[in-house]
This record gives structure tokens, sequence and C-alpha cells, in this order.
């Protein structure tokens, strides 16, 4: 997708660089077999039919990036009065959490392969979700790759736009630098956001957030978690 300025088309800054491993037998498998039934495809500029996808009108949570999946499949299992809508861009977390949906039998989850920021601004109908989660993004650490990082105050704007009044935006990172800099940005968006844990703090870590092996990792190396939790206004 590119923007326009000044008249000149040019790229838009992506906060994710594809680095496609090669997807084992099982991951194959998932994407012939069980994308038809819970992989999405969707057309840029087509607004989605969250009800008719999942055939109801239970509330919508999405969730950005979701690795593996494994987290995002156990919150749908433990969760199914509400559907759950994942987006990730990299093949084998897809067809990962493909087989955790088969595995675990569940109806209330479907998978998308795209960019969520596209997804958010052009396929989600104002005020559609009651939840949008961004569990460990990539931080990119290095000063001149910060203008990358997914958490701006645009996607805050996105944001604003797809979730519900009263409904919840929630972020983690084990990056301290990337914590703060997401405090600050969704801290000054005051008159859309309500941070629930007070202006200028972290939320306690919730228990329906699982505990991956990505963050048990991170605490070992030093690394806290930070949970961002804020409410629509």
């Amino acid at each position: 997708m590119e923007d326009v300025t000044d008249g000149h088309p040019r790229r838009a800054i992506r906060s994710f660089v594809l680095r496609e491993g090669r997807l084992t037998a099982a991951q194959e498998r998932a994407f012939s077999e069980l994308w038809p039934r819970f992989g999405l495809d969707w057309t840029p500029g087509a607004p989605l039919d969250l009800a008719a996808l999942f055939g109801n009108d239970r509330p919508v949570v999405l969730e950005i990036g979701f690795g593996n999946g494994e987290s995002l499949a156990e919150m749908a299992e433990r969760d199914p009065e509400r559907n759950w809508l994942g987006i990730e861009v990299h093949r084998p977390g897809v067809g990962h959490l493909l087989l955790e949906i088969e595995r675990r039998g569940l109806t209330n989850l479907r998978v998308m392969r795209h960019d969520a920021v596209e997804v958010l601004r052009e396929g989600i109908e104002p005020g559609a979700l009651e939840a949008v989660q961004l569990f460990f993004p990539d931080p990119w650490p290095k000063k001149r790759h910060h203008k990358r990082r997914i958490l701006s105050p645009e996607l805050v704007g996105l944001l604003a736009r797809v979730i519900r009044p009263g409904g919840i935006f929630h972020a983690a990172t084990d990056w301290a630098h990337y914590a703060e800099q997401m405090l600050e940005v969704l801290d000054g968006a005051a008159d859309l956001f309500e941070n629930t844990a007070g202006t200028g703090a972290y939320a306690p870590r919730p228990a329906f957030r699982p505990l991956t092996k990505f963050e048990q990792r991170g605490e070992r190396l030093g690394h806290p978690v930070a949970d961002l939790i804020y409410r629509r206004r």
C-alpha cells in the first residue's frame, strides 16, 4: 500500500519484515485443509461482515500479530461467548494456529494473513470490535527503526474508530523503552482512551492473558512485562 505526499506516492512504513521460515508438513496440511474453514481471504477496501463470518453477533476480539497463536487459541477456548479474530503475516505462525484450532475443536476463532493496520483502516466497520489485543509486538530496538513500531498515534486513531465505546485496547511488551513510548502515546490520547490503571501507570497482568513461553523467557532474562489496558471513551 502506498501513501501520497505532495502528489508523489511513497511506500508506507511497515511494522514488520516478512522472514518466511519453512513450513512443516503439518503446517502445509493446515493451509490446504484448514484454511478454507478457518482462514479469511480479504479484499482490501471491503468491510468485513463479522456476524456473517462467525455465524452469530457475539462480541468480537481482534488480536494483532498473534505469533504462533497458542495464547490466542487458549483465550478463545476459555471464552466461547466471544468471537476471536487473529491477524498475522508470518505463514508458519498462521499454520500453527490453524492446527491449534483443529486440536482444540474451536468454532469461535478465525484467522487472517494480512497487514493488520490495513485491515483496521479499511476492513473493520466503526465500533465493530469489543476489544483489540497487541501482545509483544516487534520492539524494533534500534533508534533508527523506532519509526517501524506499530503502536503510534495513527494506530491509536484507527483503534478508536473500530473499538466500541467502553471497549478495551490491551497491549503488552517486555521492552521497557517501548513500554514507556506506548504509555506516552496512549496517555496522550486521553480524549479517546482512559488508562484503566490511572494516568502514567501500567496495569497488573490480568489472569486472562496466558503466560507464554516467550514471556517466561523474557522474565528470566530480566525483561519484566508491562501491560497497558485502556478503555474506549
